[in-house]
């Protein structure tokens, strides 16, 4: 096919294409598949070209889309004592909790956890890679988002092929035999990160673990916060840069050197090639980086060298077709756009002579071909990354990278200095990233943009390919225009809220807690109510925010937060404050006067209490408890109270108040209504006391309780009680995040987990 030649890009973005076809459901998919054929048929003045990228987009559409589930145990309940046999495919991964490997077998690949009684507990020696199990224990699904924004582990290991794990408890529930040669290279590897350990300084085996093996767990989550925040967490995944970097650097020593003839050398990084991707862990972009070196060597010596961009084709689609998983990879995606993209700038590189220029446009497009993805993935980005960027990408290039392999090497042939240079390199490198930190933190400045929709990708795709067709072609000013219509695509959605008439009340899911968020049409108030942390055993007090609360936020676009009251000081209610305080603008928290807990930050705190409004452009919160003075000595009954109208229904949040506390306000507010009721202390039998239904006269309770918490909330004599009284029930620990989407005065209450599959 020689007409081919140089082309072949465009069946492996037919075949990308009918895998993104393959995984839209509803308008996306008529959108995306509009833009395809609307594609595919700009080819139709050459027939045979355009049958070929038909076949290649059904190809894709068919071998990328998701297998069906093998095993169907029912959401939130799981198969005891369920036998599994197959074989070990996977290397084995070590947490505090557990040992993990994955099985194979005729049903499909399953999650296998072993779980540890003590952290120092072995790992078992049957585990090895190739051996033939029987697994017995109890299988279920993997966690799935319960909030919009929520980072969805099933679907992530869905997108691997493994749809459930099984769990078992000491080496009975495991019958291994054999293992396989991959089982040796493993161990290999495990044994050379030992010895590698023990001759570096600890300081330095961090970022070795990081940047040669391929594992960043070992490195501040506050550094590895940074590197995501300015954009840079390319340069902690091991990608075509480490492997270029080691390529031309040891090319260079043998060759430059007399080492090796040019033959030689090139044969010595064919060998070379297969075990560097083995000791980096087998990551997407090394896998890439790796087959297209193998590739370039083999090649070289042919009369008609193939251009670079098929021989990235080739790699790109041998990739998908033996591990269709790669297509579900935020790696494998973010490392083939980026090395696509910057292919295609080459004639753009040739317009400039200046090294810095040309730095600067591959730093530009390089961000440019990730922004779209990056901004669905993350909800943000910092528009000063670039010149993080421009700076940090070339130190990591040509003093760390390298260093580091130097060190490595050393350490296996001279380790006697090796302690000395990896001393010396910790102490240069800590000082040289806390400068950029440091640097830093003048420039950051994040635009929190939300989750990107698939027609805006689209659309924003489209606009960039424009860019880089009329830069090439030398047209500056409709390269401009179309630059401008990039940037606009990203102004237009986030605007979007602001002309809205649609608002929104959303309970999430925060288990056993609350956290309410309450957004008013045309952007005019972002309300939070409270804003809970983890349970108190958990030592991971940023959780509930990092993982639920803060990824909501940013997912809606919000970055600013008008007003933010505080029920009370439990935990379940502000443990997650100090953690939304950091990240967000919080223009003031409003608590009751019996509230003793301070916050930093320079917030201003105000108390509140009975007879008191807040007003948000028109919109009033109303405080009806605590009575200023009436300290009743239990945080759960000085909890602040607040009636408010939203979308045409009256709404009260309770906080965690007792059966008492609701009568007397009852007797204190004759005329209080309620359409919406949140159902005091999630549920408690303390709670929710026939004289307060009688007075409000609810139809809608809402419920935040922990799914299987250990308290029982809600308790059945409370669920029973509403029952009784017609109140509609939505809870979070059955619906996830509930939410209620208004305009003027009616509104329609929606539930994260759809509401019909979960009822009993």
């Amino acid at each position: 096919m020689n007409f081919l030649r140089g082309s072949w890009h465009i069946p492996v973005i037919a075949f990308v294409l009918g895998g993104v076809l393959s995984i839209q459901e509803g308008f996306p998919f008529y959108v995306v598949g509009v833009i395809f054929l609307y594609w595919l048929l700009s080819y139709r003045g050459n027939p045979q070209f355009l049958f070929l990228l038909l076949l290649f987009g059904i190809g894709g559409y068919i071998h990328l889309s998701l297998d069906p589930i093998p095993l169907h145990p029912l959401p939130n309940e799981s198969i005891k004592n369920e036998s599994i046999k197959g074989k070990i495919v996977s290397d084995v991964t070590e947490s505090d909790q557990s040992f993990s490997i994955v099985l194979k077998g005729d049903e499909g690949k399953v999650l296998v956890r072993y779980l540890k009684e003590n952290i120092s507990d072995p790992l078992p020696g049957m585990m090895k890679h190739g051996a033939a199990c029987t697994v017995k224990g109890e299988v279920n699904l993997f966690d799935g988002a319960r909030n919009p924004g929520q980072f969805d582990y099933r679907a992530y290991m869905e997108g691997k092929g493994i749809y459930t794990q099984i769990l078992i408890k000491g080496e009975s529930s495991l019958q291994c035999e054999g293992e396989s040669w991959f089982s040796h290279l493993y161990d290999t590897r495990k044994q050379l990160k030992m010895t590698v350990k023990e001759r570096v300084h600890p300081r330095t085996y961090i970022w070795m673990e990081a940047l040669i093996f391929g594992d960043t767990s070992l490195i501040d989550s506050s550094v590895v916060e940074w590197f995501r925040e300015f954009n840079l967490s390319h340069i902690l995944a091991i990608s075509g840069l480490h492997v270029g970097l080691t390529l031309g650097g040891t090319y260079f020593l043998l060759y430059r050197t007399g080492i090796a003839t040019k033959k030689q050398a090139k044969l010595f990084l064919l060998a070379l090639l297969p075990f560097y991707m083995f000791i980096s862990g087998g990551a997407p972009s090394v896998m890439r980086a790796g087959l297209m070196g193998v590739l370039l060597i083999f090649t070289g010596s042919f009369q008609k060298k193939i251009p670079i961009i098929d021989l990235l084709s080739f790699t790109c689609l041998f990739l998908l077709i033996s591990s269709p998983s790669y297509f579900h990879h935020l790696g494998f995606q973010f490392s083939f756009l980026v090395t696509f993209s910057l292919l295609l700038t080459i004639p753009i590189l040739k317009q400039y002579e200046s090294k810095w220029i040309q730095s600067a446009i591959i730093g530009l497009v390089s961000q440019l071909s990730l922004l779209a993805l990056q901004v669905h993935y993350f909800y943000e980005f910092q528009p000063f990354s670039l010149w993080i960027n421009m700076i940090a990408v070339p130190y990591f290039s040509f003093f760390v990278i390298p260093l580091l392999m130097i060190i490595f090497l050393l350490s296996l042939i001279v380790p006697s200095i090796c302690l000395f240079l990896s001393r010396a390199f910790s102490l240069i490198h800590e000082f040289v990233l806390s400068i950029f930190i440091t640097q830093s933190e003048s420039l950051d400045y994040p635009w929190v943009i939300g989750e990107l929709p698939s027609f805006y990708i689209v659309l924003y795709a489209f606009f960039f390919v424009v860019m880089m067709m009329k830069w090439e072609q030398k047209e500056k000013v409709k390269a401009f225009l179309a630059s401008l219509a990039v940037v606009f695509v990203f102004i237009f959605y986030s605007s979007i809220p602001y002309l809205s008439k649609e608002g929104v009340v959303t309970m999430l899911d925060v288990a056993q807690g609350d956290s309410f968020v309450i957004e008013l049409p045309h952007r005019e108030g972002i309300i939070m109510i409270d804003a809970a942390g983890p349970p108190v055993f958990t030592t991971n007090k940023e959780k509930t925010a990092n993982e639920v609360i803060l990824p909501f936020l940013k997912s809606r676009g919000i970055h600013r937060i008008d007003a933010l009251f505080i029920s009370h000081e439990d935990s379940d209610h502000s443990g997650s404050v100090p953690f939304v305080l950091e990240e967000m603008e919080v223009s003031r928290i409003y608590v009751s006067p019996f509230h003793t807990e301070k916050y930093e930050n320079g917030v201003k705190v105000e108390k509140v209490s009975e007879g008191q409004s807040v007003r948000f452009k028109g919109h009033e919160f109303h405080v009806v408890h605590p009575v200023m003075g009436r300290n009743h000595g239990d945080p759960n009954d000085n909890s602040l109270v607040l009636d408010s109208s939203i979308g045409g229904k009256r709404w009260l949040f309770t906080g965690d108040i007792s059966a008492p506390i609701e009568r007397d306000i009852v007797k204190r507010n004759s005329t209080l209504k309620a359409d919406v009721l949140k159902v005091a202390h999630h549920g408690s039998h303390t709670s929710t006391s026939e004289e307060l239904l009688n007075g409000l006269n609810p139809r809608i309770g809402l419920i935040s309780a922990g799914v299987d918490n250990r308290y029982g909330h809600p308790h059945e004599e409370v669920v029973g009680r509403l029952s009784e009284h017609g109140v509609v029930l939505l809870q979070t620990d059955r619906h996830g995040a509930v939410q209620y989407f208004f305009s003027g005065q009616s509104g329609t209450f929606s539930t994260f987990i759809p509401y019909n599959a979960s009822r009993e």
